[in-house]
């Protein structure tokens, strides 16, 4: 008897569905929906992962605002959004980093999303965004900034593409420096 109730309990623990692998199931459309519905619910790792799934699959639904005050709320383990590779790198960065961010349009050269490998932010800029935004190619271009460690929510390697998720307001702050020196 004993023993058919330990059956019953590991087959329930199998058939449990993990709150990211909820979401991946949920249509792309609906993931912001789900995570917004579940986030209270669930715990700080799971609220992490669940926010890099979203992150990944689903983020230019998203408006930067949105992001911000989910990446740099005051849960604790953030890491769980990230890879062990991720982590390494995020945890390596000491010392304030040269990003690059790609644009086809000019109004969204302030953005969240950036990367330490320029020919990245160069194929954004000149082939990825040109493709999805042709009359933007007069404006395409790159900007490059200098980021502090705490400015930087989150590092993930999704495709090769070495994207820091950088704080908007540091961003609009390193760009108007960028834009006041220039001048």
């Amino acid at each position: 008897m004993v023993r058919s109730i330990k059956s019953i309990e590991a087959r329930n623990i199998e058939t449990q569905t993990r709150p990211s692998d909820q979401m991946r199931s949920t249509p792309p459309t609906r993931r912001k929906v789900w995570f917004e519905d579940h986030a209270d619910e669930l715990c700080d790792r799971d609220y992490w992962s669940c926010l890099a799934t979203l992150w990944v699959t689903d983020y230019l639904a998203h408006d930067r605002t949105w992001w911000h005050d989910h990446l740099w709320c005051d849960r604790p383990h953030r890491s769980a959004a990230m890879t062990p590779v991720e982590r390494a790198v995020f945890a390596s960065i000491n010392e304030p980093i040269t990003l690059y961010r790609g644009y086809a349009k000019s109004k969204f050269a302030i953005g969240i999303s950036w990367t330490d490998d320029l020919s990245v932010a160069e194929f954004f800029a000149y082939q990825f965004l040109r493709h999805t935004s042709p009359q933007a190619s007069d404006s395409s271009g790159v900007v490059t900034c200098e980021f502090d460690p705490g400015e930087i929510a989150l590092f993930k390697n999704e495709n090769g593409e070495r994207e820091f998720i950088v704080s908007e307001p540091a961003a609009l702050f390193h760009i108007a420096d960028q834009i006041t020196v220039a001048q």
